[in-house]
């Protein structure tokens, strides 16, 4: 996969986060949680069990893959890419962070089963 791909995952116009329903989401859950507006400091990804603001643990890992593939699709990301990022764990190339040869092919590999899914589901 070439870069280019990876530059046409998103919109073309900076995306502003209180435009996409599932960050509203999360940020009215931490504002009727601790009764404030969530800071700069403050986890994205806060454990709504917790007594103060403190990141999920690990086991909660599916809940914000889930969750960024919810923001992804709302923020216009190619499905096949959101599916990618899914069955890889969360993988995602971008210009800032380029995945590993292994990575890559995991990721390659994903965005080849999708379209197979997708070419299988037409023909039916």
């Amino acid at each position: 996969m070439d870069n280019a791909f990876a530059r046409k995952l998103l919109v073309e116009r900076a995306l502003i986060p209180d435009e996409i329903a599932v960050y509203r989401e999360q940020t009215m859950a931490f504002r009727q949680k601790f009764g404030r507006e969530m800071g700069p400091d403050d986890p994205f990804f806060f454990d709504p069990q917790a007594d103060t603001p403190q990141f999920r643990g690990p086991e909660d890992a599916e809940f914000a893959i889930e969750f960024l593939a919810r923001l992804m699709a709302e923020a216009g990301v190619d499905a096949a890419a959101i599916y990618a990022f899914k069955k890889t764990g969360g993988l995602f190339p971008s210009g800032t962070m380029a995945l590993d040869a292994n990575d890559l092919l995991e990721w390659n590999a994903a965005v080849y089963e999708y379209q197979e899914k997708l070419d299988h589901s037409r023909k039916q």
